[in-house]
């Protein structure tokens, strides 16, 4: 992402105009037991996106993050796989299992929100005039994010704990 930013960046410039859109997600608001590294990307994500458009909106670039919660695809079943398999032997294997067969039975189920929801937000932030500087979008997105914004930090962990 940084590397394809850097190489348009000279080109956005010299038009003094552009728009760069992040591919986020709430996962960068937000965090689960056993996602540190990915949750980790995800907070990368929103400070670079953040840093970003106050320093390039002098040159007319806009900065836009989108934020997916559940979306249905495969993402969820491979992850949750891959949690198994290194928590294997160790002192998480329990508490990492449950948190992986819920996530199991969370992508295998009719409640994400389908891939189009996303392809629509991007292309909304593209040919809106003002576009928002973040799309907070698909299942549970708004609710978890508002959850640990009003109750703060440890009622958030309760209810993520009991989730899974």
């Amino acid at each position: 992402m940084a590397r394809l930013i850097q190489l348009v960046l000279p080109g956005m410039r010299a038009n003094h105009c552009g728009r760069i859109i992040n591919i986020s997600s709430i996962g960068g608001k937000i965090w689960t037991r056993f996602g540190g590294w990915y949750h980790a990307t995800k907070f990368a994500v929103e400070g670079f996106s953040d840093c970003l458009r106050m320093e390039v909106a002098p040159f007319g670039i806009d900065v836009v993050v989108v934020e997916p919660g559940g979306i249905k695809t495969d993402w969820g079943v491979i992850a949750a796989n891959n949690l198994k398999d290194t928590a294997k032997g160790s002192v998480y294997e329990t508490n990492a299992n449950n948190v992986a067969n819920s996530m199991i039975k969370n992508y295998s189920g009719n409640m994400l929100t389908e891939p189009e929801v996303v392809a629509r937000t991007v292309k909304k932030a593209i040919v809106k005039r003002r576009p928002r500087t973040r799309y907070l979008i698909g299942f549970r997105a708004k609710p978890m994010v508002l959850i640990q914004k009003i109750f703060g930090d440890r009622v958030f962990d309760l209810v993520i704990t009991n989730l899974s």
